[in-house]
């Protein structure tokens, strides 16, 4: 027989249709069974319940991240951290120590100088002389190629390479100038260590960059796997239950996760979606949706881990200049950039009419308003052939969605997905100093989400991975480097910031019926707070401890 559980004494917030708070809940198993007063649920406890005072604690339900990004930054755990080091000679310990652990000739890989996730301070450190000097590297690793990369999500950016990272990508003083990047040298012509331009991986492929990617050492299933298990329980601890891997996806992760649910090291609900890779042909791609067909007609798999669909990403973000908008906009080089869709409209179309022919949900990724304006377009069409209202097909990222495509967003039934923490990491350098104060009043617009009556859900995405950063941040808009306010006009209520990560997100999977609120019948995923993030002092939220993450009725992290 199932343990049932009785939370007494306690702030509970159901996230029901009516924000309704009550002050106990019973749960038996891995379902609410009922939610009321104390008394009243004390009356039909059955023999044996165990029994939790929450001493005025919050209860609430787990956060539902409808992008995160939990197995590609997973693999950044493994790298030497620098969060913090704001000297040379912290940088230089911090590598030191890891160089102890290696062989000889082993690559010791950091994270970029700075502060993660935005490294919005990298350039202030930068120019305060942190960076090692190439003697300084060289004389901590004489054996071992040391690589200090480049933030990439920040553009312009910087790289730092020892003598022996340099050899191995044949890189020398005479290295040819990339198109944005370049190798820096001294006054006397000699190599510094540094390469700066546009140094990272996705949307700039820079060929300074790739020599780099091509002499370092590639990513194993097993670093996925590691990586995952070191992150994964970080968004418990934050009270995410819950996690949509949306883009940017590698089959490899899939099983990483299987792997570590099985061995009961997966402390979050993982829903995942198959990329499509839109540089294929569409037999190609046909090829590729048949060995998925098991994940057409509503997803395969249980209630923590399920695959729902497939995704297909158009644009990159308006940082690099990757990001298909309305009009011709600052890229990150001081020029003019107007870039088209990631894969060509035609192709577009036909891939997505494909998928949607095979029953897949697809979702599918647009920055740019106009990337969403293609998106919906192609809805559109696949609605006029099979309505898709009921399928909840998913639109990602919606940075600057106008008001008429969020209508459309609501006729066509599309599920929206988006992050105020863009706005904390870009709001100043790439929405106020580069696209300009018409765009800063309309970035990220939750207010006109719902105003439109589309439940618009929120993700932690580029990061921080920190739900309650994230549930703050859509409350204060604040733009990271200065503290400006960024779209005030946007600004929602504290039970619909609450909403847009519980409730919104579950409906965004398809999942209402099963978790995003506290009412009977749901599973119970359920956070132990020791503050109301509803009526505390808004600039705490962000520091609300969370004392216990349940999935299931079964804790994850914290204690009880």
């Amino acid at each position: 027989m199932s343990q049932s559980t009785l939370f007494l004494n306690g702030n509970v917030l159901t996230v029901d249709p009516a924000f309704s708070r009550a002050k106990a809940l019973l749960m038996t198993g891995e379902r609410i069974v009922a939610v009321g007063s104390g008394a009243e649920l004390r009356a039909r406890c059955p023999a044996g319940t165990r029994e939790i005072d929450l001493a005025g604690r919050t209860l609430m339900p787990g956060f539902v991240d409808t992008h995160g990004h939990v197995a590609l930054f997973g693999l950044d755990e493994l790298k030497v951290s620098l969060t913090g080091a704001t000297t040379r000679t912290a940088i230089l310990e911090r590598l030191r120590a890891r160089l102890a652990q290696v062989k000889p000739g082993e690559w010791v890989v950091a994270m970029p100088i700075g502060d993660p996730p935005y490294f919005l301070n990298a350039e202030a450190l930068r120019a305060a002389g942190v960076i090692p000097t190439l003697a300084e590297l060289d004389a901590i690793a004489p054996h071992n190629p040391v690589y200090i990369q480049a933030p990439t999500n920040r553009v312009p950016n910087f790289a730092v390479l020892n003598s022996a990272a340099l050899r191995a990508a044949g890189i020398t003083a005479s290295t040819a100038v990339s198109p944005h990047s370049r190798v820096e040298r001294d006054a006397a012509g000699q190599l510094t260590g540094v390469l700066a331009g546009a140094m990272q991986p996705i949307y700039n492929a820079d060929p300074l960059y790739q020599l780099v990617e091509r002499a370092a050492p590639a990513v194993t299933y097993e670093n996925v796997r590691d990586g995952i298990a070191l992150l994964a329980p970080q968004f418990a601890a934050r009270g995410t239950t819950t996690l949509l891997e949306a883009h940017l996806t590698d089959p490899e992760e899939l099983r990483a996760y299987a792997e570590l649910l099985n061995a009961g090291k997966l402390p979050t609900r993982i829903y995942y979606t198959f990329e499509i890779d839109g540089r294929q042909s569409l037999a190609e791609i046909e090829r590729f949706l048949k060995t998925l067909r098991f994940a057409a007609n509503g997803g395969f798999g249980d209630s923590r881990l399920k695959v729902v669909g497939v995704s297909v990403g158009l644009d990159g973000p308006y940082w690099h200049g990757a990001a298909c908008h309305d009009a011709p906009y600052p890229g990150p080089f001081g020029e003019t950039v107007n870039p088209g869709p990631l894969i060509p409209w035609d192709h577009y179309r036909a891939i997505l009419q494909l998928a949607a022919r095979m029953n897949f949900r697809i979702h599918a990724e647009g920055a740019g308003r106009g990337s969403i304006g293609l998106a919906l377009k192609a809805f559109d069409e696949i609605d006029r052939v099979t309505p898709i209202r009921d399928k909840r097909y998913v639109l990602e990222h919606c940075e600057f969605p106008t008001r008429a495509q969020i209508a459309e967003c609501k006729r066509l039934g599309v599920a929206p997905t988006t992050s105020t923490n863009f706005v904390w990491g870009k709001g100043e350098e790439v929405y106020r100093q580069r696209l300009g104060a018409s765009y800063v009043d309309e970035a990220i617009p939750l207010r006109d989400w719902l105003d439109g009556g589309v439940p618009i859900s929120q993700s932690t995405d580029w990061g921080p991975h920190d739900a309650f950063f994230t549930l703050w941040q859509s409350l204060a808009r604040q733009a990271g480097l200065t503290g400006a306010v960024i779209g005030p006009a946007q600004r929602i209520t504290r039970e619909e910031a609450i909403r847009c990560f519980t409730w919104n997100g579950a409906w965004a999977l398809k999942m209402e019926h099963e978790f995003g609120s506290l009412e009977p019948g749901k599973r119970a995923d359920l956070l132990v707070l020791n503050e109301d993030p509803s009526r505390c002092d808004e600039a705490m939220i962000k520091d609300i401890h969370v004392d216990a993450t349940l999935i299931d009725g079964q804790l994850v992290s914290g204690a009880l």
